[in-house]
């Protein structure tokens, strides 16, 4: 009886029924209470990691992540990013930094990808924060699970979270299939139940976002002992450990519902119509659409200047010329009144007064907490459909990379002096006859000495900006340089692309997705055209506006605070 009032209690937790038939509709408050009481349990074990050089004190190797799962230190990973006796940094959430070797690690002959186990070991004596390791054979289909690991493309200090479920208990290879979106740097990181409790370590991918594969974390209870010893393993050591009981194991269950949470969102969903429209508009001589958000300026000082017109925000970079919005359709006219190149923003006024939109007041100047990860968001399309996410992380800075103005030149410090080692062809630096060899002196009268002058100077610059280059350039003469200006007109960045399933999602990355003060993380499926549309909580809450999506993992929210900035100069 104990045991079943345990799962009824359970059960009311995280769907608000306490009914199994009811388990397709869940609810989100309830749940997401129930997520972020994981979340705070099982963060602080959860460590981002690459290969070091203890000697030459060097990185040697790509980022990765882990879990610690003893007071000792002991750390469980992926065996594709694990040498037995190499050895590790460990970075956990706190800052605090540590070396870890390589124990044993499982990967079978003929097929190394499987199983994917590894363990390793802090080699300092002290006591570490690590998560409770739970059971996979307990595992319920569709039951909520939690990653919380390091995707390498953000490149941050701290994990990002995501949300799914278990698709799969146990997939022909081996593997559990689950929905929390992972890619390259979440390797070895860990996969929590929503109790908290470790049930999987993520391995590998597939090109569709849903398809997601966890080594079980059984086979770490069965093979502990064996895993302690520094060795490579070509088939399941001999020695075997019990894997145990899981004692909460008839608790446990699966909310069908989060196949299409859209069902449990709707009455919240429907709150939100009209905060969105579709904007077209001509970019580079074709039609682009983006998603914008309608601004509602009622009683405020701006309603004045605005008159009979509403106001609308969206993603600056894929609004062009002569925009116009679709409402019940029709073409409305929109007028561009500001930009913000800094953070890719864009206001528009409409040519008539449009109903609904988000109040000039919801815009703050609020800001993300560690406590809010979990918290479940609501991005509405113009479309009438929504998508549904987590917050994954608190506001950070994105600095330029695919971003920025494109030289096409190797720049080394040689001799005291910043040098030009090569000319990519046809890139800005060739077509303004920059040569291997030249010494850059300045940019735009600000004169270059050390390295970081340059990347100080340089970095403000976007594609399509023009630049003066003070460059010196031995002549034929000794002793004597010839002192030139060359303008330069900086280009896109050439994309790289890699043929990894990572790369390949549908819609693809955002062409802008960083450059930018402050966004922070979630783990909405969106495509580029996809974003410019508002953020809301379940509670109807504005977070911001979708502004990029940057990768498989993860789309960008800029802030309500930047786009309030952003209005407020324009009035």
């Amino acid at each position: 009886m104990t045991k079943f009032l345990i799962c009824i209690a359970t059960l009311f937790l995280i769907t608000g029924t306490g009914s199994n038939a009811y388990a397709q509709k869940f609810n989100p408050d309830r749940l997401t209470i129930t997520m972020q009481k994981a979340i705070q349990k099982a963060s602080a074990a959860s460590v981002r990691m690459w290969g070091y050089d203890i000697e030459k004190q060097i990185r040697t190797g790509g980022q990765f992540s882990g879990v610690v799962v003893s007071a000792s230190g002991h750390i469980l990973t992926a065996a594709h990013v694990n040498k037995p006796g190499a050895t590790y940094k460990v970075m956990f959430p706190d800052g605090s930094e540590h070396i870890a070797r390589g124990l044993g690690e499982i990967e079978l002959e003929g097929n190394t990808s499987v199983p994917d186990v590894a363990m390793m070991k802090i080699i300092e004596q002290g006591t570490w924060p690590y998560a409770e390791m739970g059971w996979s054979s307990s595992l319920k289909k569709h039951e909520p699970c939690i990653s919380i690991a390091y995707p390498e493309s953000l490149n941050q200090s701290l994990p990002m979270v995501r949300f799914g479920y278990v698709a799969e208990v146990l997939n022909k290879h081996g593997f559990i299939t689950s929905t929390c979106i992972m890619e390259p740097g979440d390797s070895g990181g860990p996969l929590f139940d929503y109790h908290g409790r470790l049930i999987g370590l993520h391995s590998a991918i597939d090109v569709g976002e849903q398809d997601n594969f966890e080594v079980p974390v059984d086979l770490y209870r069965k093979y502990w002992t064996a895993l302690n010893k520094t060795e490579t393993y070509k088939a399941f050591p001999a020695l075997e450990d019990e894997i145990g009981i899981d004692p909460i194991a008839a608790e446990l269950t699966g909310l069908p519902g989060l196949e299409t949470p859209e069902i449990s969102f709707g009455k919240n969903a429907a709150k939100l119509q009209g905060t969105v429209c579709l904007l077209k508009s001509l970019l580079d001589g074709k039609l682009q659409t983006i998603q914008a958000t309608l601004i509602q300026a009622d009683g405020s000082p701006l309603n004045n200047k605005l008159k009979n017109r509403s106001l609308l925000v969206s993603k600056s970079s894929l609004v062009g010329q002569n925009p116009v919005i679709e409402l019940d359709g029709k073409e409305v006219a929109a007028t561009v009144i500001a930009r913000d190149r800094n953070n890719d923003l864009v206001l528009l006024s409409t040519a008539v007064k449009l109903k609904g939109g988000i109040k000039l007041s919801a815009l703050n100047s609020d800001t993300l907490t560690l406590n809010q990860l979990g918290e479940f968001l609501i991005s509405p399309q113009s479309n009438n459909t929504y998508k549904i996410s987590v917050i994954g992380s608190a506001a950070f800075e994105l600095p330029k990379m695919s971003s920025a103005g494109y030289l096409g030149a190797g720049i080394g410090f040689n001799e005291g002096k910043l040098t030009i080692t090569g000319i990519n062809p046809g890139s800005p630096a060739s077509k303004a006859d920059l040569q291997p060899g030249d010494h850059i002196a300045g940019i735009d009268k600000i004169n270059i000495i050390q390295p970081f002058d340059f990347i100080s100077a340089y970095q403000k610059y976007w594609p399509g900006d023009k630049i003066a280059l003070k460059i010196t350039r031995k002549n034929s003469e000794p002793l004597k340089d010839t002192i030139l200006i060359r303008e330069v007109t900086l280009g896109t960045m050439p994309q790289i692309s890699f043929n990894h399933p990572a790369e390949n999602f549908a819609g693809g990355k955002s062409f802008r997705r960083d450059g930018f003060s402050k966004v922070f993380s979630h783990d909405a499926i969106l495509r580029p055209e996809q974003c410019g549309g508002p953020v809301f909580d379940a509670k109807g809450h504005f977070y911001g506006i979708n502004i990029a999506r940057y990768s498989r993992v993860s789309g960008l929210v800029m802030p309500t605070a930047l786009i309030l900035q952003l209005v407020k100069a324009y009035n």
